[in-house]
């Protein structure tokens, strides 16, 4: 059946692509690497690169432009029955954007073989060869690559297990949109009129229906022969999942310090790619460096990848340091330059908690810090004061409070907040006196006459613009949360004592 198709409904017609990238592929550091010049690589030539290249596999409906795919690389190619399986089954523990086999598939000629199609027929499944001048598979590759391109510059793991992983920030952009075509709507509400796609049969059924091989003489290998015999991909997925526990090596000052100096450099560094490549090869020289996860974390925009990291960090840094030494130096912990890496890495997984909603642990993790170092060296109270306060932990914020009786406006302002919710209006109103002395520009930003920028200041100076930003940033929440507060604080400014 060669004619052209008139596509009314989801899976009446899928689309399949094996493409590979003329722009990005792996360096010698196993991380993925971008060339802005085309290379002169396909589906045919592939083999002969040196370059070990990406490679899509993608499954598109034709009717409402819905898709998923995969990345692989040339190196290590996904048979073509697995992604099939993939593509079209709905439980394989990620979330999908298309599932149940169509009634017709396009397959391009160069990824075409007897057994394949064999295999197709024998699932019900009818294949066709796209019509000359049949475009939208380009489109869609030029769309991906685009935007893993984009979330690229938005993340640090660009290891291939990362580049799937930025398939769902795709699939949120292109298809399962709250902004623009939602298509992963429009094939939900035309599927057949029985309401749901056909069904896939187990794993094993379904591999057995295709023979081993290549695909069309082009080296993808349609089934693995191990895989005959094998459990489910989900299963699959679980026995790696279990091998990947990363298995420290002994540790070793001189490599710690090798990879610390590199983290210096890569401060030092502007290239954004430059400084990525450092901190991960300070990782290969030590695994045990803290300062290195540190660095990526802080180059991640993704929230769970930056807690991620700073949870690496975190466990680096305190096998590092060791038992004894937490249980020697507790108190003055800040004094040995050795335990910064992990107290950087402790509040940067704190933030990241109390961000995911697990106040309770940051709370916990920013206790720690002080205990370790009460002379907060990095500002730990001034965060602390204001989740105890937000989390209704006003007991424990007030004796804070009391242990850092200081003149700074982001415990004074913070002081003011607590009398107002559990003193007199007197007191409240001589508390905030104080902190409108310590930096007047702070009611401004809290009441909205200011806006609080998206960038905040690297530094500040008591009693300055910069100062009053950083506080509201931390603290707006927690005022607009206490019933009255911020009526209280602008009605006390039009009126001061």
């Amino acid at each position: 059946m060669q004619e052209r198709i008139a596509t009314e409904y989801s899976n009446q017609l899928h689309q399949l692509m094996v493409s590979v990238s003329k722009h990005f592929y792996f360096g010698s550091d196993g991380y993925v690497k971008y060339q802005e010049k085309l290379m002169d690589v396909n589906i045919k030539n592939c083999h002969k690169s040196r370059k070990e290249h990406l490679v899509y596999y993608i499954l598109r409906d034709h009717f409402s432009g819905s898709f998923t795919f995969q990345i692989a690389t040339t190196k290590k190619l996904i048979p073509l029955a697995d992604f099939l399986y993939y593509a079209w089954s709905e439980d394989v523990g990620e979330e999908k954007f298309l599932w149940g086999m169509p009634d017709f598939i396009f397959i391009p000629q160069m990824i075409t073989s007897d057994d394949l199609l064999f295999g197709l027929n024998r699932l019900y499944v009818n294949p066709l060869h796209p019509p000359s001048g049949f475009a939208s598979g380009i489109r869609i590759i030029r769309d991906i690559e685009e935007n893993l391109g984009y979330f690229m510059s938005r993340t640090v793991d660009h290891s291939l297990e990362g580049m799937n992983k930025l398939r769902f920030e795709v699939y949120k952009y292109l298809i399962d949109s709250s902004y623009r075509d939602n298509k992963f709507a429009k094939w939900q509400t035309s599927l057949p009129s029985q309401g749901h796609p056909r069904a896939v049969p187990a794993y094993p059924d379904f591999i057995r229906l295709f023979s081993t091989g290549d695909a069309g003489g082009s080296g993808f290998v349609l089934v693995r022969q191990a895989q005959k015999d094998k459990g489910s991909q989900q299963e699959k997925h679980n026995q790696q999942k279990k091998k990947a526990v990363y298995d420290y090596p002994p540790f070793s000052e001189e490599k710690l310090s090798q990879a610390q100096e590199l983290i210096y450099d890569a401060w030092e560094e502007p290239n954004r790619q430059k400084r990525l490549a450092l901190a991960r090869k300070a990782l290969r020289i030590s695994p045990y460096c803290a300062d290195a996860y540190n660095l990526l974390a802080e180059e991640s925009k993704s929230l769970e990848e930056r807690q991620d990291l700073y949870e690496q960090g975190v466990k680096a840094g305190r096998m590092a340091l060791g038992d004894l030494f937490f249980k020697k130096y507790a108190g003055h912990f800040w004094g040995y330059i050795e335990t910064r890496p992990f107290m950087r890495a402790l509040a940067g997984l704190s933030e990241c908690l109390w961000r995911n909603g697990r106040r309770q642990e940051a709370i916990e993790n920013y206790k720690e810090l002080l205990q370790l170092n009460p002379n907060d060296n990095q500002g730990i109270r001034y965060i602390l004061v204001n989740c105890l306060l937000a989390e209704g932990m006003d007991g424990e914020a007030e004796k804070l409070l009391s242990e850092y009786q200081e003149s700074s406006c982001f415990m004074l302002y913070s002081e003011a907040l607590f009398s107002f919710r559990n003193l007199s209006r007197g007191k409240a109103a001589k508390h905030l006196e104080q902190a409108l002395a310590s930096n007047p520009h702070v009611p401004s930003y809290l009441l909205g006459l200011k806006h609080i920028p998206f960038v905040l200041p690297a530094a500040y100076s008591w009693g300055s613009e910069e100062e009053a930003i950083l506080y509201a940033a931390d603290a707006y929440d927690v005022w607009k949360s206490t019933p009255g507060a911020l009526g209280w604080l602008a009605e006390e400014i039009k009126n001061p004592l």
